[in-house]
């Protein structure tokens, strides 16, 4: 007796692959990037809230407080709180990510 089952789908230049068992995910779906890192929009400012930065000018580095929303063209505007309790404040483009060297600094002190 025979089991009824969909027959492969041929695609020029393809190997045939079984719709009802197959193991591809679907297109967009990434399992793994919520597990992996933060992901970061700088459009936006998303994913920015509590990154260590460092304010271009002053070399000052702190850890981002807070994000005020960049929209219709208006870059997004984040607050970045120092180690003294200062404030800087400024464009995300004021802002840089800490090289290795910088981060450990931060993290000793």
């Amino acid at each position: 007796m025979m089991s009824f089952r969909p027959r492969p789908q041929r695609v020029a230049g393809c190997r045939a692959v079984n719709p009802v068992d197959s193991s591809i995910e679907p297109v967009g779906f990434f399992r793994t990037l919520p597990t992996m890192s933060k992901a970061k929009i700088p459009a936006t400012g998303e994913g920015y809230l509590g990154e260590v930065m460092v304010h271009r000018l002053t070399r000052a580095i702190g850890v981002v407080e807070a994000v005020t929303e960049g929209k219709a063209g208006w870059p997004p505007q984040i607050t970045l709180r120092l180690r003294d309790a200062s404030v800087k404040k400024g464009r995300l483009v004021d802002f840089r990510e800490p090289s290795a060297a910088e981060r450990e600094k931060y993290a000793a002190v």
